[in-house]
């Protein structure tokens, strides 16, 4: 596709069917061009691509407690028009991601690594907080934005340095934007676990074993020395996620956990 093609199919996503709302989760009012039955279409076909790529857990007992916490939490979020789905994949690696629409999966090790459900309810209430807030939509019209920028400055300047500044920009301002709604949506799962009934302190006792994993991990190498991406580029500083926590459930955090953080 050629930088002139491309500014002109951006620009026609961007200004097709813009709407407004106000978004509940975070008291803002927002404009989206993806409707709530288009976000539920693309969650559902990629959940397809992960259940393709990642086996389910055998265990039912495992999917059924999984299931179990979900919904709980599913019912104090403050997304209601969507159906969720949560399932535990069979992946060592100690993580949970969400996709648009609904969907929620566990990876096997890091229900290792839990030892309560209120702690695995934490992690879940954090997946289910990226979806009621629209994270991943948002971030997917952002990108979209961003191209729409990139294209501009190919067609306006022949410097190729520039060009490749603006780029550089735009990937800093996107990492910005992903450590923004981690935090977002640690609080807002702060108070879903409050409304569901989970002890909140499961978060900050899980995060504080999370920061000994991460800080006890080696970076993994890909081929021809290629470093994968480090935690942190997309996600903030786990001491800065604990005073979010805290911030949100008890109005205040620490004074220990103020210092060295950011202005």
């Amino acid at each position: 596709m050629t930088a002139r093609r491309g500014l002109v199919v951006a620009a026609l996503a961007l200004s097709g069917c813009v709407t407004t709302q106000y978004s509940v989760p975070t008291h803002r009012q927002e404009y989206t061009f993806t409707t709530t039955e288009k976000e539920v279409e693309v969650g559902r076909q990629l959940a397809a691509q992960v259940e393709a790529e990642l086996p389910l857990v055998a265990d039912e007992d495992v999917q059924e407690r999984v299931r179990s916490i979900g919904r709980r939490l599913a019912e104090a979020c403050d997304r209601k028009e969507l159906v969720y789905h949560f399932a535990v994949v069979a992946d060592p690696e100690v993580n949970a991601f969400s996709l648009p629409g609904g969907y929620v999966f566990v990876n096997e090790g890091l229900i290792g690594k839990t030892e309560s459900d209120d702690e695995l309810a934490s992690v879940i209430a954090h997946e289910i907080a990226h979806i009621a807030a629209r994270h991943s939509v948002k971030r997917y019209e952002t990108g979209l934005g961003a191209q729409l920028v990139h294209l501009a400055s190919m067609l306006a300047a022949r410097d190729s340095r520039a060009v490749r500044g603006v780029g550089i920009a735009m990937q800093a301002a996107q990492l910005s934007y992903a450590r923004q709604d981690e935090l977002e949506a640690d609080r807002l799962a702060g108070r879903y676990l409050l409304t569901a009934g989970f002890d909140p302190h499961g978060a900050l006792r899980f995060l504080e074993r999370l920061h000994e994993v991460r800080f006890s991990e080696r970076p993994r190498f890909l081929p021809r020395g290629a470093t994968r991406p480090h935690y942190g580029m997309t996600h903030p500083f786990i001491p800065d996620r604990i005073r979010a926590v805290k911030e949100e459930l008890f109005g205040v955090a620490d004074y220990v956990d103020y210092l060295n953080a950011p202005d």
